[in-house]
């Protein structure tokens, strides 16, 4: 799964940090605009990694670059995340420049957290991640590994624009 975790960090969507009930596509608000992000896998120093996301015909489209140090070209992802009104979930896909891939859901949250569940993976291990909104500039983006249990990506992430 290599980088695709920024993804999902990038993808994944947020209420305003309000303590509210989300629902429908207008959780995902919160993340229209550019973050500056640094994180990566915890077994790796973190790299600084762009996201951009638009909200768009009721679809949350939102990229990653990371381009740093050795890495030529740089890595990219794109992703998209909808609401599911019939099933009362998020759904989320995303694709990366090696290949990668994942799909993953939500059910609507309350409060400043989302809990994401993999759905199907590239590599077959299925995990959850957690996405902590700070407030309405700041968010922590936390993969845990099939156990669940130990974080084996983590990134911060600050509004740009």
């Amino acid at each position: 799964m290599k980088n695709s975790a920024f993804l999902a960090i990038l993808l994944v969507m947020a209420a305003p940090a309000v303590a509210q009930p989300t629902s429908g596509m207008s959780a995902l608000q919160y993340y229209v605009g550019s973050w500056a992000c640094l994180g990566g896998p915890t077994s790796h120093p973190p790299v600084n990694a762009s996201v951009t996301y638009v909200l768009e015909r009721g679809v949350l489209h939102d990229s990653v670059v990371v381009a740093q140090g050795k890495m030529h070209p740089a890595y990219f992802e794109i992703g998209a995340t909808s609401y599911d009104s019939k099933l009362q979930r998020f759904a989320q896909s995303w694709l990366g420049s090696d290949g990668n891939w994942e799909v993953v859901t939500a059910k609507p949250w309350h409060g400043n957290t989302e809990i994401w569940y993999d759905q199907s993976t590239d590599d077959g291990k299925l995990g959850h991640r957690r996405v902590d909104r700070t407030d309405q500039n700041d968010y922590t983006f936390t993969t845990f590994g099939p156990t669940g249990t130990k974080p084996v990506f983590k990134a911060v992430c600050k509004r740009s624009t």
